[in-house]
């Protein structure tokens, strides 16, 4: 693990700070530049993964912002659809308590001394996936695809994406109690 400023670290700060643009933006009624920060940031995801893995620029700090700035423009852009009636408040709802339930968790395990695994399971990268796919969906009604058309589409990949999310959730849910029992996390 190494340096703390380095290329895919760069670009986690850019999806962290893209997100409350995306929302400010999108708030605004400025749909088209809000999608192309949304654009811009989803694509800093797949980005800093292989900019880590080309340049060996692996780092604590990635491994642990990473993650975060997922769960923030994730937040931002379910909540934003959400607001606006592109998609069930239930949706935003589900993510954000599983993500708070794993902050205040790891919280706890630090505060306790025990290990804090920072690694997403698969299951929780293919909800981050599915509920990318959705709010692209969902957006699409703002660039003109028929709201009835769209509507199947975006319900099918939000449940599939909410099934994830509640795998997940239990998945990291068991990882913690492993860690209250001083056990190591498996591998995700």
């Amino acid at each position: 693990m190494g340096a703390v400023l380095t290329i895919p670290n760069l670009l986690t700060g850019l999806r962290l700070a893209l997100a409350p643009i995306f929302l400010w933006l999108y708030v605004k009624g400025d749909v088209p530049r809000a999608v192309g920060a949304f654009a811009l940031a989803a694509a800093t995801d797949l980005l800093d993964g292989l900019a880590a893995r080309a340049l060996d620029q692996r780092s604590r700090l990635g491994a642990i912002l990473d993650p975060i700035a997922d769960k923030v423009l994730s937040a931002c852009a379910l909540f934003a659809l959400a607001a606006r009636g592109r998609l069930p408040m239930w949706l935003p709802v589900l993510d954000a308590s599983r993500d708070v339930a794993q902050l205040a968790g790891a919280a706890w395990l630090y505060a306790a001394g025990r290990y804090v695994p920072v690694a997403p399971t698969r299951i929780g990268k293919y909800a981050t996936f599915g509920l990318a796919v959705t709010a692209l969906l969902a957006l699409a009604v703002d660039f003109g695809a028929p709201a009835a058309r769209m509507a199947p589409w975006i319900a099918a990949a939000g449940l599939v994406a909410a099934q994830c999310v509640a795998v997940s959730w239990v998945q990291y849910f068991r990882y913690f109690l492993g860690g209250v029992r001083g056990e190591a996390a498996p591998e995700p």
